[in-house]
């Protein structure tokens, strides 16, 4: 049993077990009567949850053991439970500020936590380093691409590669052409430029076909042209090639990007549950609660469910008043007691306040923050007497990360779409849907908010809780424009519209499926 415990261990998970941890483990496995099988499954899910938690802490000491051996026994014993009613690991809400702080260092490719979790007020050195990062990240991704692999002798097929040249090798070389990738930056009024880690150099677009996506100043590209006067001529432009999200975990598989702690039950379980419970996760964004139409809409549609098994969970995101939140004025009460009156309704519905989840995501005009992101959740002072009357509720920030079962979903509230239409430097491609153009963006920039820090700020030191690397399940892209689903490189992307400026419409998504559906409650 033990050569067993080391090929699992050892050789699969590349972890180094102690001598009593592995006498330890030999015992239990006798103790239980295990089966070879059930055995190699059960050391498995040891082995792989150990990866996960420790982050990647190579030597399995038998004090933490016992603990995880004993979480994992007491995990899965347990058959399905209702997703509403238990298993702490199933609904997982991760704050921004949460989310682990993962520094690609390319030298050694491999991520590394950050020595110290960041301060909202950082140093000037955390602005240069989040755009470091972005580059080293996107790079190592667009590397791993079969376009920009070498040609191997065991791959007959291929007979190219693109090749990345560093600015700073188009020196002497005018004429020729080149491949950069690199970030769109104005070093100076009126001119733009492509910047690497090795130096910049001015754009030419006059001859620049359009392209798929919305580049902006701070955008992450691929370049292709030639130098000519000093300049680089751009003859193509395109966003870093996306990565599916099968192909990242392969890459780093003992590092958990997302954040959150992992799940004690195995894939198949949780899948199990998901089927089980196949309810439903009801997204509204734009929920002006300070309207009397928007009340009695919710009351339409909290009556609606509870006919029925209520769904997983509701994802209220802001704003939650039709008015912008002005510190110190009278509004500060009556934003409190419209939360409140939120929560009485919800009470009316014993099952679903008991059952499901209510996880509430801030908008721009909610309390407090300081006009940058992530932004802040809202205060215990406003949502105290609605968080007493719920079993299960999260405020979170914005953005947020939420774990369901096999799911990572990331919620964002943001107009983004008219931001970055405004800030464009090219033109998209015509007879593409806009919002495509938008999604593409996104993803393959693996950032929420790839908008220059002038226009849309963010915390230096919590950049990486607005990157999505690797691709979600469902990303959340809560937009005052019209409501859309689509999926992109296995990510369903959703925007639920304007819940209480639209049509009352929000959005339904179902996990078994991967698919959601547009739904929308009559005026009276």
């Amino acid at each position: 049993m033990q050569s067993l415990i080391y090929k699992v261990f050892t050789r699969k998970y590349s972890l180094s077990l102690q001598a009593d941890a592995l006498l330890y483990l030999s015992d239990v496995i006798k103790q239980n009567e295990m089966t070879q099988a059930d055995a190699t499954s059960w050391l498995e899910l040891l082995a792989d949850t150990w990866a996960k938690r420790e982050e990647g802490r190579p030597l399995v000491e038998l004090a933490p053991l016992k603990d995880l051996v004993a979480a994992v026994i007491s995990g899965t014993s347990n058959g399905p439970i209702e997703a509403g009613n238990g298993g702490s690991d199933l609904f997982t809400v991760i704050d921004a500020f949460d989310v682990p702080a993962w520094w690609y260092d390319p030298s050694k490719k491999m991520f590394a936590l950050a020595f110290t979790q960041g301060d909202i007020l950082s140093s000037a050195e955390s602005k240069a380093a989040l755009f470091r990062q972005r580059y080293d990240l996107l790079r190592q991704r667009v590397l791993r691409n079969d376009n920009f692999m070498p040609v191997s002798f065991s791959d007959q097929e291929k007979d190219r590669f693109y090749k990345l040249s560093t600015i700073d090798s188009l020196q002497g070389r005018e004429g020729e052409h080149f491949l950069i990738f690199g970030m769109l930056a104005q070093l100076e009024e009126g001119k733009m430029f492509l910047e690497d880690k090795a130096g910049s150099i001015e754009l030419d677009f006059s001859k620049a076909k359009s392209a798929n996506g919305l580049f902006t100043e701070s955008c992450f590209v691929l370049v292709d042209g030639y130098v000519e006067d000093g300049k680089l001529r751009v003859e193509e432009i395109g966003l870093p090639p996306p990565e599916a999200r099968e192909k990242t975990r392969a890459a780093f598989p003992n590092v958990n990007l997302f954040g959150g702690q992992p799940s004690l039950r195995t894939d198949a379980q949780l899948r199990a549950i998901e089927v089980a419970n196949d309810n439903g996760i009801i997204i509204l964004s734009d929920v002006w609660l300070d309207r009397q139409e928007t009340m009695d809409a919710l009351g339409t549609l909290f009556e609606g469910f509870s006919h029925s098994t209520p769904p997983i969970a509701f994802i209220f995101i802001g704003d939650f008043s039709s008015k912008p939140f002005v510190s110190g004025s009278g509004e500060t009460a009556q934003y409190r007691d419209n939360m409140t009156a939120l929560g009485q309704l919800i009470a009316g519905f014993p099952t679903i306040a008991r059952s499901s989840h209510f996880v509430f995501v801030p908008g721009n005009n909610d309390p407090w923050g300081q006009g940058a992101l992530p932004k802040p959740a809202i205060s215990e002072y406003f949502t105290k007497r609605l968080a007493g009357r719920l079993s299960n509720v999260a405020f979170t920030t914005n953005p947020c990360r939420i774990k369901y079962c096999t799911h990572e979903i990331v919620v964002f509230r943001e107009d983004l779409l008219k931001r970055l239409r405004r800030n464009s430097v090219l033109p998209p491609v015509e007879g593409t849907e806009i919002v495509k153009h938008l999604v593409r963006t996104v993803v393959d920039q693996g950032h929420l908010c790839p908008l220059p820090q002038r226009v849309r700020p963010v915390y230096w030191a919590h950049d990486h809780a607005m990157r999505i690397y690797p691709i979600p399940d469902v990303l959340i892209l809560a937009d005052r424009f019209d409501s859309y689903s689509i999926n992109y490189e296995g990510c369903h992307c959703i925007n639920p519209g304007s819940f209480s400026a639209g049509d009352l419409s929000f959005f339904m998504y179902y996990p078994v499926s991967r698919t959601s559906q547009y739904s929308k409650i009559p005026k009276k």
